[in-house]
């Protein structure tokens, strides 16, 4: 029995997905060297007087403030010594999305798959920048704290503002980005669905 065109699709994307995890996990340093890369240049032209540098230590993020403690265990900038505070953060929580994205790609029957990574990839890359961002400034707000609100003159607003971004950086982006990349690729296949579409619908 021929198999039909949304059949054919689903099962490639459940076939795509394990292998496009296996390769986003095993090959993180990949796909995170250039995101962090380009955080780490927002982040220093955004707040030069607070962040020293974002690296990547393995699969590790590692974010280094100018900030640090004094002897009377206050939070201050910069640091009265060389003991700087420093935070570790999993970077994979912004880029879960990447093996989905790829799986739909890789499922969709087109003749240009390796163009359309390509461009997914440049499409993803500051939706991605976006969520480590304010996942690094979140950090800074609310785990260095009092020191880095009042050095950059934070209202209660615009941490509530920076508490959102967060949130979406961290948990609606990462959910909808992989679709709506896809769709914007595909709308000569998606249009393709539409009948089959219309008649599960109306069932």
């Amino acid at each position: 029995m021929k198999q039909r065109p949304i059949q054919s699709f689903m099962l490639g994307v459940l076939l795509f997905l394990p292998l496009s995890f296996a390769l986003w996990y095993l090959g993180a340093v990949v796909h995170l060297a250039p995101l962090t890369w380009l955080t780490e240049q927002l982040l220093q032209l955004s707040f030069p007087q607070s962040v020293l540098w974002l690296k990547l230590d393995s699969s590790t993020l590692v974010l280094a403030s100018n900030f640090g403690i004094d002897a009377q265990g206050a939070v201050v900038s910069p640091p009265v010594s060389d003991d700087l505070m420093g935070f570790h953060l999993n970077p994979l929580i912004y880029t879960y999305s990447l093996p989905l994205l790829f799986a739909l790609i890789l499922a969709t029957p087109s003749s240009n798959k390796w163009q359309q990574l390509i461009w997914a990839s440049l499409i993803w890359l500051p939706i991605a920048a976006f969520s480590m961002f304010f996942s690094v400034l979140k950090v800074l707000c609310f785990d260095v704290g009092t020191a880095f609100q009042q050095q950059q003159g934070l209202s209660a607003w615009s941490l509530d503002a920076i508490a959102l971004a967060y949130q979406m950086g961290t948990l609606i982006l990462p959910m909808i980005a992989p679709l709506v990349i896809w769709m914007a690729l595909n709308r000569v296949f998606l249009l393709s669905l539409a009948p089959q579409l219309h008649r599960i619908l109306a069932h």
